[in-house]
């Protein structure tokens, strides 16, 4: 925290990384909260994974993603996996914090 030139996001993510507490960055805060406020339920709460780039926080939701197509932002990337060794569904990816919310089960949906 010596940097002058930290961001007051990364001020507070330096305070949650010492204390153990992680919360996902605005953009993809704003689609946890509506998908909770939806039903959805966490599988994964965030946590620094240092994935896919270093310092980024990954999120899990129970569900497929609802009313967070909505409202997504240019900030965030949506994408669809398929891929069975990752296991969600829907992928948002924030462009600027790099930070990573997943949601829905592959390979449950694979065997329905």
């Amino acid at each position: 925290m010596t940097d002058k030139n930290m961001t007051p996001s990364h001020v507070e993510r330096d305070l949650m990384k010492k204390s153990g507490q992680f919360k996902l960055c605005e953009e993809l805060q704003l689609i946890l909260d509506k998908e909770l406020k939806a039903g959805n339920t966490l599988l994964e709460l965030p946590c620094c994974t240092n994935w896919p780039q270093e310092g980024s926080i990954f999120a899990s939701l129970a569900n497929r993603l609802t009313v967070g197509k909505e409202v997504l932002t240019d900030d965030v990337y949506y994408s669809i996996n398929d891929d069975v060794h990752y296991g969600w569904i829907d992928e948002c990816v924030c462009k600027i914090h790099h930070d990573l919310l997943v949601a829905g089960n592959l390979i449950t949906n694979k065997h329905k």
